[in-house]
């Protein structure tokens, strides 16, 4: 298997141009989201924080146990 260093400087470029690697990446943005999406998301955010709860909950009577 070739590494980086046995390539050819000119020819590892040739190779970046050719694929265009070396073209600036495109802007990010955020998005607007649907008001049903923003629901989806918070409905995730406070299940995430049951279940963190639970599981401190199951964490601290299981370490009395």
């Amino acid at each position: 298997m070739k590494h980086l260093r046995d390539f050819d400087p000119e020819e590892l470029h040739h190779l970046l141009s050719e694929e265009n690697w070396l073209a600036p990446l495109p802007e990010v943005r955020p998005i607007k989201l649907k008001p049903w999406q923003e629901t989806v998301f918070w409905g995730l955010r406070l299940y995430v924080l049951v279940m963190l709860l639970v599981v401190l909950w199951a964490f601290v009577h299981g370490a009395h146990g």
